[in-house]
């Protein structure tokens, strides 16, 4: 009776944490998918706003893309850990299920 509740415990826990994890994932992936196109028209006007004195902005929009950019690369390197962690208890522990 009790491993049953345990069961049914440890694979609901799992599935809500999956289902967390794709939607930020998903999420993730909507935000980097406005960055490129939002770094894609500051391409486009960049000349235009430097012909128009806008040098400040054009260097304050490159400084926020860039922290946007180191931002990316960490959280992506954490993905990567997790990913790896993952594969080794899948294989490790492969009753898990996980």
């Amino acid at each position: 009776m009790i491993q049953k509740h345990l069961h049914d415990a440890w694979h609901h826990g799992k599935r809500t944490v999956g289902h967390m994890w794709n939607g930020a994932v998903k999420w993730a992936g909507q935000i980097d998918h406005a960055m490129n196109v939002s770094k894609r028209i500051f391409g486009a006007l960049h000349p235009a706003i430097q012909d128009m004195g806008g040098g400040d902005i054009n260097r304050a929009v490159m400084g926020g893309i860039g922290h946007y950019e180191r931002g990316r690369d960490q959280v992506m390197g954490h993905h990567n850990k997790v990913q790896a962690q993952l594969s080794l208890l899948r294989r490790a522990v492969p009753e898990l299920d996980v």
